[in-house]
């Protein structure tokens, strides 16, 4: 089998749509059309069925899927102790951007100095949807991700992470009371936010729609795909933002931002740590276990669970 073929199909079943796989791809739709076509034609059986506007694996498309993780890890297995036997091992995950940004900074810097001359590390900020993608496919070793809305992690192994609060925050100049506020009174505000399809943006939305509002309420919605630029807005006193209370805590403690909640939202969102397999190599081994003491988590990366349900 074609592992391109399968990885191709792995990443359209676990995002349940040929347009969002290309998009993670690289890859033309087209391209990734004529995969799923060969691979059906190498099947000899259909592999997904339309559920209105998502693709759903048929009973041979969730076989293939079971299998075809099973047939990923052996070929990841084979170039993990490949890779043993050289200089140096690879480790390769991705993280939702704020997460990455305000939490692991510190700790990517300290874990390289300790192994990085025995470790080649790569880092990709990415959505929760590639995320799985990449883990199903083997791209990944492991990946961290905010749960911005709701998440299928039926048959991944994982481990629960402390939850992310998640505020509005202004600069005292607005004028806007501390602590719990009106949504009205913020919708008087220019909201910032990363990019329109960011963790944020659906947090907001999905806590909105609780209220039957919407950003449009707002009185403008200004994107900007560089998060330090949207919280340097803030602290001007240009509008107001909704971020990882952790990621401004260092401009909260000095009073140059102030934090609001809104009665009736959730402010905290889980955060979960996915690994591609069960059995890990010692050196991903040891990052997980690192991982735990930077997130004060007790237990061992052993200890993970593979959740029957959807997050």
């Amino acid at each position: 089998m074609d592992f391109v073929l399968l990885k191709t199909f792995l990443k359209v079943a676990a995002v349940g749509s040929i347009t969002k796989a290309a998009a993670v791809l690289f890859v033309t739709q087209s391209a990734v059309s004529r995969r799923i076509k060969l691979l059906e034609e190498y099947v000899g059986s259909p592999l997904f069925e339309r559920a209105g506007t998502v693709l759903k694996p048929t009973a041979a498309g969730q076989l293939l899927i079971d299998r075809g993780r099973k047939i990923l890890e052996i070929e990841h297995d084979f170039f993990d102790n490949l890779t043993t036997r050289q200089d140096k091992q690879k480790i390769s995950f991705c993280c939702t951007p704020s997460l990455g940004m305000h939490r692991l900074s510190g700790f990517l810097g300290s874990f390289v100095a300790s192994h990085g001359k025995t470790i080649d590390l790569s880092c990709v900020f990415t959505m929760p949807e590639e995320a799985l993608a990449g883990i199903d496919s083997g791209r990944f070793d492991l990946a961290l991700i905010e749960h911005c809305d709701e998440v299928d992690l039926k048959n991944h192994v994982t481990h629960q992470l402390p939850d992310d609060e998640v505020v509005f925050v202004s600069s005292p100049s607005r004028g806007i009371p501390e602590g719990e506020v009106g949504v009205e009174r913020l919708f008087e505000e220019r909201l910032y936010l990363k990019n329109q399809h960011g963790c944020a943006k659906r947090f907001i939305d999905k806590n909105l729609r609780t209220l039957e509002r919407s950003c449009g309420d707002f009185a403008g919605v200004v994107y900007f795909d560089d998060l330090s630029f949207v919280i340097n807005e803030v602290l001007a006193g240009n509008g107001i933002s909704f971020v990882s209370k952790g990621f401004v805590e260092k401009e909260l403690r000095a009073g140059q931002l102030v934090s609001h909640r809104v009665a009736g939202f959730h402010h905290f969102r889980p955060r979960t740590m996915i690994l591609a397999r069960e059995h890990l190599s010692p050196l991903v081994e040891s990052f997980v276990q690192a991982l735990f003491a930077e997130f004060r988590i007790s237990g061992s990366c052993r200890s993970g669970t593979k959740a029957a349900s959807g997050a």
